[in-house]
């Protein structure tokens, strides 16, 4: 089987050749030997082949800023504060939007503010949040266009090249960062807690849900936009979606309002033009499954025993034949120990996981710089013991 086909049998809840393994490296730039580092999707594609793993090329779609925004930002040193202060106003056609936080020294962009950053939610960081109230959502509707004709050119020719590679090696292709780094395509609740923080996001859910639901639909707004893009570029097997903190932070009572509908959505949509999706949620899986497989969505990855505490025999019984899982072992704490742990994880995932199919092996959240290289070829020598069908059953 080629890698495309391999990973896409078990997409299908079939029983490929042998169990993939996925290594998802975006941070890391090598697999084992440091000394050989990839520069590139393609590079690290042809290692993982020649080391007999699965992986994936992808190509990302923008979000472009409205040209007619004017962006101010301002660096300022205040008494009492610990930090430099970081200011950044949008004045868009509807109004100023503004984002102001502390330059803590873990702080990684510099003196400039993304809309969107991880670093933004920790309240002890932002002073001000980019959307505070409901009069904010106005102006926040102006924040992002359509992009314009060269942009769309550009994008339909990195997509080529991804094409031509993927038909060459016959690797999947995906956007959205399902298995790789491939840009974020769909934000939904992330990026709610991103421009909001999280105590907003809980307090105006009960307190005023129309404000949650009219962000959302902004949000959801470009998220299908984006959607569309990506399925117009003609070569996508996987369109995904980010829901590390719908995982985290929505309950099942708040995702079945506000996040599932927009889920089914996209999901019907990809579905549409053929493709598969996919969706990140590390947390909260096993609550949340029964909804998460009302949506159609084809995958979930992340699934962890660590970080989400889950009995893999449990979700594989409760994903069934609609959902495939693509995870199985944690990365940052199981990957840092001994060789036999390691084993141990790794027979339990696939024990659990791969019989009749629908599993992907992989390592969650990601293959970090902290991760040691022996713990990856750890990994990779128990999968390659265990991972041959029909002994996973």
């Amino acid at each position: 089987m080629s890698s495309r086909d391999r990973l896409l049998c078990a997409i299908n809840h079939e029983e490929p050749d042998h169990l993939p393994l996925y290594l998802r490296a975006c941070d890391r730039g090598y697999f084992i030997d440091k000394g050989k580092p990839w520069h590139g999707q393609f590079e690290r594609v042809g290692q993982a082949l020649e080391l007999g793993l699965d992986d994936t090329v992808g190509f990302t779609v923008e979000l472009q800023l409205n040209p007619d925004i004017r962006i101010r930002r301002r660096k300022r040193e205040l008494p009492g504060e610990r930090y430099p202060i970081l200011i950044k106003e949008y004045d868009t056609p509807k109004g100023t939007l503004r984002q102001v936080v502390r330059q803590t020294r873990d702080w990684p962009h510099d003196d400039d503010i993304p809309i969107f950053s991880d670093y933004n939610v920790p309240p002890e960081r932002s002073v001000e949040y980019l959307i505070k109230s409901e009069a904010d959502l106005v102006a926040l509707q102006c924040l992002f266009v359509e992009p314009t004709t060269k942009q769309r050119e550009r994008l339909h020719e990195e997509a080529d090249k991804v094409r031509n590679f993927s038909e060459e090696n016959e690797v999947l292709v995906e956007c959205g960062g399902v298995g790789g780094s491939y840009g974020d395509l769909a934000l939904g609740g992330d990026a709610v807690v991103w421009l909001c923080g999280v105590r907003t996001i809980l307090v105006e859910a009960y307190r005023n849900p129309e404000f949650i639901h009219r962000l959302l639909d902004i949000i959801h707004t470009w998220d299908v936009m984006r959607i569309h893009i990506a399925l117009d570029a003609g070569c996508a097997d996987v369109i995904g979606h980010r829901g590390w903190y719908e995982g985290a932070f929505f309950s099942t009572i708040l995702y079945e309002r506000f996040i599932a509908s927009m889920i089914r959505e996209e999901a019907e949509l990809v579905h549409r033009a053929g493709a598969k999706f996919g969706y990140i949620i590390t947390r909260n899986i096993l609550p949340l499954l029964d909804v998460l497989k009302e949506t159609g969505i084809d995958i979930i990855w992340g699934v962890d025993p660590v970080q989400d505490n889950m009995d893999l025999m449990i979700v594989k019984g409760k994903a069934g034949g609609d959902i495939c899982l693509w995870g199985g072992v944690n990365s940052y704490i199981t990957l840092g120990q001994t060789d036999e742990e390691i084993k141990r994880s790794v027979r339990k995932a696939i024990e659990c996981l791969a019989p009749g199919g629908g599993f992907i092996l992989s390592a969650v959240d990601a293959v970090l710089d902290e991760v040691p290289s022996e713990g990856l070829g750890s990994m990779i020598e128990a999968w390659r013991e265990f991972a041959e069908y029909p002994s996973t059953h």
